[in-house]
């Protein structure tokens, strides 16, 4: 845990320890960020034990400086450097961007088809921008991960059967190296996702990386899933499908889908779900999550069929 005593000595490096320093919640739980702090009411100061996290998201603010996307800058250091280290620590200080986070809530009220083609048009926007982005992040191969740790981890938490786990692999294997990759933003959830008057953008690039591009619409809807997820709430499931099929839609629109990756959404939906459960069942402070994440799992494994696109 980092104190504000702490980040404001680290601070002095970009000359802003006289700035007040305030948590930062995430909006969509009320939950206190352990990775990050407002200061004063126009910076960001970040900070992660994991050097790569952060590359990533400084390569990124540089490689998509002046796009068409709304996100934040980086702020160097008074002698030029992109971030400190102190100890494990490695901080950096982004320029904070005004707006509203997209609650998952949200997203079924009102007009939920239009909120969730936005999304996905959104989502597909970002890709053309990330595709030719100059930057060197972290290559994931989806299928050896879930093949090799996520269904073996989720298997006997799930009681999932040989033939269900052989058939997914056999038919997500013959199709993963015809999918096209690309950096993605690896975390699309609402509460990444900033809309501010006509403008909207997206924060938190830690976790990008090269990996299926349809991974993010795909994510984006098991987030919203996952922060609204109740099985005994047979019109909320109705209603969330409908939101997949119109991020998908509104991403389509942007981002042509190949006939293969329409065939493959199934999959790297369910990689996607098997893979937040396999995290989360390691995690010991993120019991309800796992829970949560473990019932969506066998939810999502009975309605499959019908998350094919057409």
């Amino acid at each position: 845990m980092v104190s504000h005593k702490k980040a404001l000595d680290v601070l002095k490096y970009w000359k802003l320890e006289n700035e007040s320093i305030s948590d930062v919640y995430h909006e969509s739980n009320g939950e206190k960020s352990n990775r990050a702090f407002y200061v004063g009411k126009n910076f960001v100061l970040k900070f992660s034990k994991n050097y790569d996290e952060v590359k990533n998201a400084i390569m990124l603010c540089y490689a998509i400086k002046g796009a068409s996307v709304y996100t934040s800058s980086l702020i160097e250091t008074t002698d030029g450097r992109t971030y400190v280290q102190d100890g494990e620590l490695f901080f950096y200080v982004t320029r904070r961007i005004s707006g509203t986070q997209m609650m998952a809530h949200d997203f079924y009220e009102g007009d939920y088809a239009a909120k969730a083609r936005f999304v996905g048009e959104i989502i597909g926007q970002l890709h053309l921008i990330l595709c030719q982005a100059k930057a060197s992040v972290n290559e994931v191969n989806l299928y050896k991960s879930v093949k090799n740790w996520a269904l073996p981890k989720s298997k006997d938490i799930l009681s999932l059967s040989e033939s269900f786990c052989r058939g997914y692999l056999n038919e997500f294997g013959k199709l993963y190296d015809k999918l096209p990759k690309q950096i993605i933003h690896r975390d699309p959830n609402p509460s990444n996702i900033i809309v501010s008057q006509d403008e909207w953008g997206f924060i938190d690039f830690e976790l990008s990386e090269k990996n299926l591009r349809i991974y993010d619409p795909c994510y984006a809807a098991v987030a919203i899933l996952s922060e609204n997820f109740d099985k005994k709430d047979q019109a909320k499931l109705s209603k969330w499908l409908e939101i997949y099929r119109n991020i998908l839609w509104g991403y389509d629109s942007v981002v042509k889908l190949t006939n293969e990756e329409r065939v493959a959404l199934p999959y790297v939906v369910m990689a996607a779900q098997l893979v937040s459960t396999a995290w989360f069942s390691e995690q010991d402070k993120y019991t309800e999550l796992f829970e949560t994440n473990k019932r969506m799992t066998q939810w999502l494994i009975t309605i499959f069929g019908e998350l094919k696109f057409n």
